[in-house]
């Protein structure tokens, strides 16, 4: 299975996707990008606009997995950020959209697009699958992520929870980067399901069913 990884971060969806699939990796910051090479070596990895990317390489793939920026569409931004502390009001980043609608009528294989929950009525209705939006292609069985409350968790619990661990990168906003990874329990859940396999009891055990 070919897979493109876009808006790769350090590869928290990618962290329990295993070793017999072909992954590229997208990617625009360089030392971000240096740390999921090093976690994943055997990827291919691309430094640049995964929005652009999508569109230039959408058909070479029969996975997209696609996690757009998410500051600008967060409830706890605009909740405790813009409402409470002042934070600066910003236009939502609809390329999220552009995306959804891309890949829906497009696209010829499967594909997830996932981004935080808004602080608006999505424009296009997701699921919700483990505290994500989750917009697809083909169906995903519903649970919920044990712990998965981590906006009070220090480096070291997050590098725990997420299974990466940063201690050896000497980078700024470890917390923040973690934070932004997808779990990796809900990364295997939902290429499991691409593949059409079914939740086993090893995997439920990881979730709040």
């Amino acid at each position: 299975m070919k897979i493109l990884n876009l808006y790769a971060g350090i590869g928290g969806n990618r962290k329990l996707w295993g070793g017999d699939i072909e992954v590229t990796a997208v990617e625009n910051d360089i030392t971000i990008l240096d740390i999921y090479n090093d976690l994943y070596p055997d990827d291919s990895i691309f430094l640049g606009d995964a929005h652009k990317y999508l569109e230039e390489n959408y058909n070479k793939f029969d996975f997209i997995w696609t996690s757009p920026p998410c500051q600008s569409h967060s409830q706890i931004r605009y909740n405790l950020g813009f409402k409470n502390r002042g934070t600066k009001a910003i236009y939502p980043d609809l390329q999220l959209y552009e995306e959804i609608l891309f890949l829906k009528h497009y696209f010829t294989g499967k594909y997830v697009v996932e981004n935080t929950r808004s602080f608006y009525n999505p424009l296009i209705e997701p699921k919700f699958i483990g505290g994500h939006y989750i917009w697809s292609n083909f169906e995903i069985e519903n649970i919920k992520i044990k712990n998965r409350d981590h906006r009070s968790g220090t480096v070291e619990s997050l590098q725990k929870r997420k299974m990466i661990d940063l201690s050896n990168y000497n980078i700024k906003n470890k917390r923040q980067i973690l934070r932004n990874c997808v779990e990796p329990e809900l990364g295997l859940h939902i290429l499991n399901q691409a593949k059409g396999i079914k939740l086993d009891t090893e995997q439920q055990d990881l979730f709040e069913l």
